[in-house]
């Protein structure tokens, strides 16, 4: 490791439990890999170990999630209590460490940046016998939790610079924004609106429940077309979850709906068009009005760049209560723990002219830009 070098390399570790730090470590991989003095490497902590392993930890991750979410707040809050379970992070990151040292090694990067606490806690350990390897941490939440903070990180990088008295450690530390891709900029929304056939005469609300489709959209869906909210046009996007999408198109397609006119009551429901896993999602968010969606970060941060009206339903405890929280506070976004809040929600949003609506804070949409000019930057300077 040297300035001499022609290239750096640079490793993005993350981990895959939520989408969300992969798909922040995409979005500066595609910065990196612009550069001509940088080589990119996207690892995956779990890699460090067996498949099987990290497997079945994901379906149990899942299943709590979907499950027993009380059991995912217990040990988030006993994990974010002072000491808490800060004994514990030490014992898994150590493990990682010499887990992992072997690809490490073979990698030899000059800088990493963790977009996951425990990459984070692994290369803090490692760095200890490579002092002179730049290590970032790409914090993906609006909420920082303890297990982020351990000694050897060079730089932290906020989504928020309100966040950044939670940073207890001695770090430099930027609130450049969480990155999010390069589709998520300048993109045109009468463009994408005529791209998917909706009409200038509607609002557009799009439902996504991240990767795995772990929203209620069926219960939501059907509240939803139960109020009749006029020039409403439903878009619910069950990504991976096959089995939901198959569902909501037997009970909800557009098709069906229209079909099934109440004549009696003189109108039609509203249109819904239903969708498994979509590439084109960065086109669906500019070209739509609102999105109801679950409260991660990474997913909050591609709306805010996206500028469209952002409705939180039930965050999960955890750092999905801390990122509403503060999306709310700062953001203008919209929590709402019910039903009927929700489609109240809906209804206002729809119901209210474009020109009439308030102009929100937005995310920095050059972040990932900004991460990867400073990152590159400190190496050359070693």
């Amino acid at each position: 490791m040297t300035n001499r070098k022609k290239k750096y390399t640079v490793l993005l570790l993350s981990a895959p439990i939520g989408s969300g730090h992969r798909l922040a470590a995409e979005a500066l991989r595609e910065v990196f890999s612009a550069k001509e003095n940088a080589e990119v490497v996207h690892g995956n902590v779990f890699d460090f170990f067996p498949h099987f392993l990290g497997s079945t930890f994901l379906r149990c991750y899942l299943w709590i999630l979907g499950c027993c979410p009380w059991l995912y707040e217990l040990a988030y809050k006993w994990g974010n209590s002072q000491g808490g379970s800060l004994w514990l992070r030490g014992l898994i990151n150590h493990t990682l460490a010499l887990l992992g040292n072997s690809y490490l090694r073979r990698v030899n990067p000059d800088a990493v940046i963790a977009t996951h606490a425990t990459p984070a806690g692994i290369i803090s350990y490692y760095k200890k016998k490579h002092p002179e390897l730049f290590l970032g941490a790409v914090i993906t939440d609006f909420t920082v939790h303890k297990w982020w903070l351990v000694e050897g990180v060079d730089a932290y990088f906020l989504a928020d610079e309100r966040l950044k008295s939670k940073i207890t450690v001695p770090s430099a530390v930027y609130s450049f924004g969480i990155p999010v891709r390069h589709a998520f900029k300048e993109q045109d929304y009468a463009a994408c609106r005529k791209a998917f056939g909706w009409s200038a005469a509607e609002k557009v609300c799009l439902i996504m429940g991240g990767g795995e489709g772990l929203l209620p959209m069926e219960e939501m869906l059907e509240a939803i077309t139960a109020a009749h909210i006029s020039g409403l046009r439903l878009v619910a996007i069950a990504g991976h979850n096959e089995k939901l999408a198959a569902r909501l198109r037997q009970r909800f397609s557009e098709q069906a709906l229209h079909a099934s006119t109440d004549k009696n009551a003189g109108y039609a429901s509203n249109p819904v068009e239903i969708y498994g896993f979509r590439e084109d999602v960065p086109q669906m968010l500019a070209g739509a009005d609102m999105i109801i969606t679950k409260a991660g970060g990474l997913t909050c941060a591609e709306v805010l760049t996206s500028g469209l009206e952002l409705l939180l339903y039930k965050p999960l405890p955890g750092q999905e209560q801390g990122n509403a929280g503060f999306l709310k506070a700062h953001y203008g976004a919209n929590v709402c723990q019910n039903l009927a809040e929700l489609v109240a929600t809906v209804r206002k949003i729809a119901l209210t002219e474009q020109s009439a609506v308030p102009q929100k804070p937005q995310g920095n949409a050059l972040a990932a830009e900004q991460i990867c000019a400073f990152v590159l930057e400190q190496i050359r300077a070693k």
